[in-house]
């Protein structure tokens, strides 16, 4: 009966999964499960379609992916979500919930599908099959870190074909890097697919020995995620991980699927042309400034013709005269229409140009406003007849129908992001930057960077593992290593070197160059009134680390120490593909240094906020931790919820209870 079950809930997957499309190599392997006996039923078809789901249909990625993995993870502004103050979506939740269960579903169909074979195997099979195995056991875990990082216990046997009873995190920690261990030491890298076996992996055509290092750089992964839970079972697994071979250290292997156009599995997550995903304020902030790259030289990496000498010098040019000094200017200051209720230090300015000095790889993420010469936006096409989003917003009186003009700006090639929590800024109602004007334009939609296409366009490859994370993860020893991964993987390399020799502060007080870790102090700054254009000075005060999140964690904190300098390029290097792992390490430690939201309305989740909250040390009361168990769980599976419910810390299931590796969770 248990063997009938696998073989029907493999088929079952393979036929609700759909028909891929744009994917030559994929076309029929969907098929052959369903048309013939049972002894043709092929267990990576299962795998296969775990890592297809995975992709996530556009469905899931704009509800999973981009509205609560990229705006928890701040690299999205939320286009007014609200996640960051905890609002809840329970239709979001129960998706998430599914879908992942699904996916380590058809995982495990595939483990037991040669645990207990369906027929006789082929002398290749007998060789091969078993690899496969410690593969799909490898994605499996990978899988059920994603679901327990989303909502906390978990059911470990929840995939198993029995009634799911929920683990506590420790445990299913605990499992998960039981699993890796195993699964990594049982993989035979003499043994290689043939061609159709090949086809049907995605990820690394089924070779081993990548295999093998991504099971060891996950399990790197996980181990540093029980670093201030549980040091002393953090240390040893990471030590052993280390053990037991090199991990991911090379482009080459990376672990990524290419995306395709269109609405299936395949494309990419971040491609709904009506998600503008807008740069947030914890971008802006930590990129500004970082690195000592000239944002000329970055940029005319990335324009059209650059290799033609005249249209390049025109590019070069066209930027050029935008460019200004954000280590000495704050840009434009608008008090009446941005509240101070945050710990951001640039809330209120509006850089008016491009800051002379920007991180390189964040001027490839995200397209400037304006910059349609150069480069397309996929967001702005979808709102206006003329696809180009106007730049130029007039900032208005409260309660002005006439929209009086206090200030207009043009935002064109400007670098800045949206705070936390602007959606509910009563204030930036009246503020066309943010809130649109009759000019005809939709506030931050073309007045704000937002993610370029290239990571739009259904043409890139979505990584779950890059080079660039096992060196950071093994630290001071590979710091350079890291970053050089990360630049070689965008093709800037030839930036690296005055790159990492820099000692510029970002604009919350860290520094790339590793020896470099001078605490910055407060520095006069000029900006100019926003209403009358006069210009002033302002002492710029870093953010404060005794008062971040670091400070639970860190016995001496600091914003430019080698841990945050680590955690810093790790957050750049992940965006826009691992959002998920960028909101785990600031759950886990803190870092990089995240605002406050600020928001003058009623925020019903936040319980904790206040408009004064900004003024004190940060708590974790005031970020979002985790996915509320949706409303399904609740109603199918009263007791396994209350189970659930037990595990978590004072047995809240709330987005604001933290997990229990996570700051306040043990």
């Amino acid at each position: 009966m248990k063997t009938n079950n696998l073989i029907m809930s493999a088929m079952m997957a393979l036929t609700l999964g759909g028909v891929m499309t744009s994917c030559n190599d994929f076309d029929d392997i969907n098929n052959s499960p369903l048309t013939t006996g049972g002894d043709k039923i092929k267990p990576y078809y299962s795998l296969l379609n775990s890592i297809k789901g995975a992709q996530m249909d556009p469905y899931l990625g704009e509800r999973l992916f981009v509205i609560e993995w990229a705006a928890a993870a701040r690299q999205d502004g939320e286009d007014g979500y609200g996640v960051s103050i905890g609002t809840k979506n329970d239709e979001y939740y129960g998706a998430a919930f599914s879908y992942n269960a699904n996916w380590m579903r058809d995982a495990n169909t595939c483990i037991n599908l040669i645990e207990e074979p369906q027929g006789t195997w082929t002398a290749h099979e007998k060789d091969f099959y078993p690899n496969l195995k410690q593969m799909a056991r490898i994605w499996r875990v990978q899988m059920m870190a994603q679901f327990v990082d989303n909502f906390g216990p978990a059911p470990l046997n929840g995939f198993q074909g029995v009634n799911p009873e929920f683990s506590s995190e420790k445990d299913v920690y605990y499992w998960m890097l039981a699993e890796l261990a195993d699964a990594v030491s049982n993989i035979n890298t003499e043994v290689a697919p043939n061609d159709d076996e090949k086809k049907n992996d995605p990820v690394f055509a089924f070779d081993a020995a990548k295999w093998k290092n991504y099971g060891i750089s996950l399990r790197m992964r996980l181990a540093m995620r029980l670093s201030e839970a549980d040091p002393a079972k953090a240390k040893s697994e990471f030590e052993a991980a280390v053990a037991q071979g090199s991990g991911i250290k090379t482009v080459d292997g990376t672990a990524a699927v290419q995306e395709y156009d269109g609405w299936s599995d395949w494309s990419g997550p971040m491609s709904r042309s009506w998600d503008i995903q807008s740069m947030s304020a914890t971008m802006a902030n930590l990129t500004t400034n970082f690195g000592g790259t000239a944002s000329v030289d970055a940029l005319a990496k990335y324009v059209k013709n650059t290799n033609k000498e005249e249209e390049g010098k025109e590019n070069e040019n066209r930027y050029a005269e935008h460019v200004k000094d954000a280590s000495t200017y704050l840009g434009l200051k608008f008090d009446q229409h941005w509240e101070p209720n945050t710990d951001n230090p640039t809330k209120q300015f509006f850089f008016d140009g491009l800051p002379s000095k920007v991180d390189p790889r964040a001027l490839l993420y995200y397209f400037l406003p304006g910059d349609y010469k150069n480069r397309t936006q996929t967001g702005y096409v979808s709102y206006f007849t003329n696809p180009k989003a106007p730049q130029v917003e007039k900032l208005w009186a409260k309660d002005d129908q006439n929209k009086t003009a206090l200030a207009t700006v043009d935002a064109t090639y400007c670098w800045n992001g949206l705070t936390a929590g602007y959606s509910g800024d009563e204030k930036a109602t009246t503020n066309g930057l943010v809130s649109g004007s009759d000019l005809g334009g939709y506030g931050y939609i073309g007045t704000y960077p937002a993610l370029a296409d290239e990571y739009r366009n259904s043409k890139n490859k979505r990584f779950f593992f890059g080079p660039w994370e096992t060196y950071f993860l093994l630290a001071e020893a590979a710091y350079y290593a890291g970053i050089k991964a990360s630049f070689e993987y965008n093709g800037i390399e030839d930036l690296y070197d005055a790159y990492i020799a820099s000692e510029d502060y970002n604009r919350v007080g860290t520094s790339v160059k590793w020896s470099h870790t001078t605490e910055p102090t407060a520095t006069s700054m000029t900006f100019k009134n926003g209403y009358t254009g006069a210009e002033e000075t302002v002492t710029y005060e870093y953010p404060k680390a005794a008062n971040t999140l670091y400070a639970k964690v860190a016995q001496t904190p600091a914003l430019n120490d080698h841990l945050t300098k680590i955690i810093t390029q790790l957050y750049i290097a992940n965006t826009p593909y691992l959002p998920q792992e960028n909101w785990s390490n600031h759950r886990r430690l803190g870092l990089p240094f995240w605002e406050i939201p600020t928001s003058t309305m009623s925020i019903t989740d936040m319980k904790d906020w206040t408009k004064d909250s900004y003024k004190s040390a940060q708590s974790i009361s005031l970020f979002v931790q985790r996915f509320k168990y949706p409303s399904s769980l609740s109603s199918s599976d009263a007791a396994g919820y209350e189970k659930a419910v037990s595990f978590l810390k004072g047995g809240v299931d709330s987005n604001l209870t933290p997990l229990w590796w996570a700051i306040g969770g043990h």
